[in-house]
């Protein structure tokens, strides 16, 4: 039996949870379900924190994946896991929709602006010296 078992019946809803990692990263996200070693997870948002403004805010938190997909998440990598406050559930929600809507929007219709803008592109100036080893 798994320590990860322990965590089933609390996962039977869809209400978000935060996970505390033993990186330091907090994530608020919805758990379909927990297998022996892993979360899968739908929509992790990491919860960051503005000093200057003393305020929270929600971004991906793998920039790079896939949010169609469920993801899956280590138990090995979890300190910690609690239900959400209300404040950042509805926050939560409002980011997932939004995110959603820009899922589910067509791709077909990309206009040449929008191309320019996802393609990186790295230009090199005259004004650069190559470095020597």
């Amino acid at each position: 039996m798994s320590e990860l078992d322990d965590y089933g019946e609390e996962f039977e809803d869809d209400r978000p949870r935060v996970f505390k990692l033993i990186t330091g990263e907090e994530i608020v996200t919805t758990v379909t379900r927990t297998d022996e070693h892993y979360f899968v997870v739908e929509v992790p948002l990491e919860i960051r924190y503005k000093s200057i403004k003393g305020s929270l805010f929600l971004s991906k938190w793998m920039v790079g994946a896939d949010y169609s997909k469920v993801m899956t998440l280590s138990g090995t990598s979890v300190v910690s896991v609690s239900a959400a406050e209300q404040l950042v559930v509805d926050n939560y929600y409002t980011y997932r929709e939004e995110m959603v809507k820009s899922l589910t929007e067509s791709d077909d219709v990309v206009d040449d602006e929008e191309e320019e803008y996802n393609e990186i592109l790295l230009e090199e100036s005259d004004d650069d010296t190559p470095t020597y080893h």
